[in-house]
């Protein structure tokens, strides 16, 4: 079996995004052994050309107001959908790792990932399966008095990383720690899995986990990925181009005898021409009134 990927999010205040881009790229390397998240957000698309906000007013707006407010049809919302992937990331991850400031104290969603990594520890009743929580102190703060994350050991020994001459040293120190309890948590993973497809080995020493411990064992890898469709960005003269265009045939409809929308129109013809007949040599006559016709037989 494919080794179990060990998840592995990153759980940090708004302020401290650099810092969590940078533990990323130390982390790089062990890309292929574990899945590293964070929150990074979708930047909201650029807004679209004039000539295609012109478009999107008069066309693209009034077909959407009757697909919503007659059929229920809701728009497609990259936000929404970064929001239900991370989620699953939060609710499917094996390790938890805050980065601790005074920044991260007085976040809301912080602290609602802190209650979940612990709400998770508690209901796991195989401790070796549990989520492992792991602070990393950025900065002096008082974590230690207002947060709940006072009764984990901090990784770096404690020490806030900021208070490294050179911060290098910190990463450094934080990635190898991470690192060995992220192996040492794959191998346990590893074996539950194993138990999980093989029920004769119930009276050998691998001990399963418990009922109430749900832990992510590769069931369905796909369900984290994050591929949002590339926006749409049309050429600002291509705008102009359907625009003109629109203009043209809607003047051609109202105005037939406009010469210059004759080669576009379908049906800009003069109202008072009309089509030459073709001269006969022998121009057909009709039958006489006592001509009999005779009709072929049916076959």
């Amino acid at each position: 079996m494919t080794p179990i990927k060990v998840n592995i999010f990153i759980s940090h205040a708004p302020a401290d995004k650099a810092a969590a881009d940078r533990l990323l790229e130390w982390m790089y390397p062990m890309r292929d052994e574990v899945n590293l998240w964070h929150y990074d957000p979708p930047k909201k698309p650029a807004e679209l050309p004039p000539s295609w906000q012109i478009l999107s007013i008069f066309f693209w707006e009034p077909i959407n107001f009757i697909m919503k407010t007659f059929f229920g049809w809701k728009p497609f919302d990259l936000l929404e959908l970064y929001n239900e992937k991370t989620k699953l990331r939060r609710e499917n991850a094996h390790i938890y790792i805050f980065l601790t400031s005074y920044k991260s104290l007085a976040d809301k969603q912080v602290e609602s990932d802190i209650v979940l990594s612990s709400t998770r520890r508690i209901e796991c009743s195989w401790g070796d399966l549990a989520p492992l929580v792991m602070p990393i102190l950025l900065t002096p703060s008082r974590w230690k008095d207002t947060s709940r994350l006072a009764q984990f050991k901090p990784l770096v020994n404690g020490i806030e990383l900021s208070r490294f001459p050179q911060p290098e040293e910190g990463y450094l120190l934080a990635t190898e720690q991470i690192v060995a309890q992220a192996k040492s948590l794959q191998a346990k993973l590893n074996e539950a899995r194993y138990f999980k497809y093989y029920p004769e080995l119930d009276a050998k020493s691998i001990v399963p986990a418990s009922r109430y411990c749900h832990p992510y064992l590769g069931e369905d890898p796909d369900q984290f990925e994050f591929n949002p469709p590339k926006p749409f960005r049309p050429s600002d003269w291509s705008g102009w181009a359907v625009i003109i265009l629109i203009i043209m045939l809607s003047v051609g409809s109202f105005e037939k005898n406009s010469q210059a929308i004759y080669s576009l129109h379908l049906h800009a013809r003069p109202a008072k021409e009309y089509q030459t007949e073709y001269p006969r040599k022998m121009p057909l006559a009709p039958p006489p009134a006592n001509a009999e016709i005779v009709f072929p037989p049916v076959e």
